[in-house]
């Protein structure tokens, strides 16, 4: 019985662990360490809202690519929220919301800034390297965008 519960709290907080380490990849831009979240065959997708259209990412190769060509042009910060985690031996599930702000120069005279939060509704799976997101789906419930232009 100790040993279950051990093994559930450490799997808790190496799922954290790996929920902040996706946060600080992104707002550094660091696409390999982003992509290195997830299993080979990872997926990350944003759901279609408003006037936008669904996204999905599949690979490390492709995710990787996503998240330099996102941060090459915008710097942010995620402000994830604490997951709510159902482990099932290797296998998990996770729900957590976020708040992301960025800021970029879209051209030499226009700035635009951009906030977003949502959810996360994330599946994991530990690997023979640790804990991996399998699929990370995003929703968002609210987001903004103020440009700026020089005169």
């Amino acid at each position: 019985m100790m040993e279950a519960r051990l093994a559930r709290a450490e799997a808790m907080l190496d799922l954290i662990a790996l929920e902040a380490r996706y946060a600080r990849a992104w707002d550094s831009g660091d696409g390999n360490g982003w992509a290195d979240v997830f299993t080979g065959d990872g997926v990350f997708e944003i759901a279609a809202v408003g006037d936008r259209p669904p996204l999905k990412v599949e690979g490390r190769d492709q995710l990787s690519a996503f998240c330099r060509e996102f941060t090459a042009k915008f710097t942010g910060v995620h402000v994830p929220g604490l997951p709510l985690l159902d482990i099932d031996g290797d296998e998990a599930s996770g729900h957590l919301h976020f708040q992301f702000v960025a800021i970029g120069r879209i051209a030499a005279n226009h700035t635009m800034s951009r906030t977003a939060c949502g959810r996360y509704d994330v599946r994991y799976r530990k690997t023979e390297t640790g804990w991996r997101i399998v699929h990370r789906l995003e929703k968002a419930f609210s987001s903004a965008r103020s440009e700026f232009f020089d005169f």
